[in-house]
């Protein structure tokens, strides 16, 4: 056997300490980040607090929820109180629909503002969120659409009917105020646009489809057609149109389609340049025009509104594209479009009518 030194002894003795203690701190560490790491629970966003806005403990709700709301999806919570007569429901994350040209911001404010039946504004594709409310003595309802942190859209819906106690009545008027109060603060940084009078026509003739504000053009859906209005303005023709349908002549629309075919060569007519009919048969309103074409891959509808005092002429055109199909199938969807298009472009004319003469 060979001897051992003290000094290999010492050696040996430490590097077993060592090694007992490497065991034990393995034996006693904690689990790794990565393990131990539990997902963040996502913050609540003050318009879905429950608790703080309604001041008091959330319960179920003994009513089905209304079948207006089937197209959002699931909710992430659904919470009522005070004897049935506050509700909220919120989707921490709102669907994406399929086959739409619509972002899903503004699918999901559609289907809420006509669940609410409320009045509202079309959607901008700038908006990070935006509330709107609806009611009567008797109801009050409000609806809001968010972006997270995390860019995720949520949504929010609080319906109140107030007591006919008068005390707590008031109670409860005091925790609605702060519902709304959280309302404007998802609001504050999303104005709504100046309303030229085009737009307020056509926010008029487009009321109830779903919508969507996109830079200078507006985007809609009308009978599952998705439709783009890219051009509006006051302008000038060279041939003068008149304002008066009395002074309406065929020369003039003569006139203007062979103006419009030579600016236009590659088009195909589905409906020449015609003077609409008012909204009222035999009422004195001012002259409208139309005229809708095929131009490649795109149906295209254009609306001209003389101003009085030879002040210019509003236009509107509304283009819809056309997905890849064979020639005769083609030729059909065109056809279709086009009446979409022309019907349209009728509405926008009366909704102007209306407003402006």
């Amino acid at each position: 056997m060979t001897p051992v030194t003290p000094s290999h002894r010492h050696r040996f003795d430490k590097a077993r300490l060592l090694a007992s203690a490497f065991a034990l701190c393995v034996l006693l560490a904690p689990p790794s980040q990565a393990a131990r790491r539990k997902p963040a629970e996502p913050k609540t966003p003050a318009i879905a607090d429950f608790t703080q806005l309604s001041g008091s403990h959330p319960g179920d709700c003994a009513a089905p929820i209304d079948p207006a709301l089937a197209g959002m999806g699931e909710p992430t919570a659904r919470r009522c109180a005070w004897s049935q007569r506050v509700q909220m429901v919120y989707w921490r994350a709102i669907p994406t629909p399929t086959a739409t040209c619509l972002p899903p911001a503004a699918i999901a404010w559609h289907r809420l503002t006509q669940a609410i039946h409320a009045d509202a504004p079309p959607w901008r594709s700038v908006w990070s969120g935006r509330t709107v409310t609806s009611g009567a003595a008797d109801a009050q309802q409000l609806a809001a659409i968010w972006r997270g942190d995390d860019g995720q859209w949520s949504a929010a819906l609080w319906r109140w009917q107030p007591s006919e106690k008068p005390d707590t009545r008031d109670w409860q008027a005091d925790h609605w105020s702060d519902v709304t109060k959280a309302a404007h603060a998802i609001d504050a940084d999303n104005p709504l646009p100046a309303a030229s009078p085009l737009f307020v026509a056509w926010r008029d003739a487009s009321k109830g489809k779903p919508r969507v504000l996109d830079g200078d053009t507006w985007r809609w859906v009308s009978e599952k057609t998705c439709l783009r209005l890219e051009t509006a303005g006051i302008t000038q023709t060279r041939i003068h149109l008149p304002y008066s349908r009395d002074d309406a002549r065929l020369e003039q629309r003569s006139g203007m389609q062979v103006q419009l075919a030579r600016r236009f060569p590659d088009a195909e007519w589905l409906q020449p340049f015609t003077l609409l009919d008012p909204a009222q048969p035999g009422e004195r309103t001012g002259a409208k025009f139309i005229a809708v074409w095929k131009e490649g891959r795109s149906v295209k509808g254009q609306l001209w509104i003389p101003l009085r005092d030879d002040a210019g002429i509003v236009r509107a055109r509304i283009v819809s594209d056309l997905a890849p199909a064979a020639p005769e199938r083609q030729k059909e969807l065109a056809k279709q479009r086009a009446d979409v298009i022309e019907r349209e472009l009728t509405a926008l004319a009366h909704a102007w009518e209306v407003r402006h003469e």
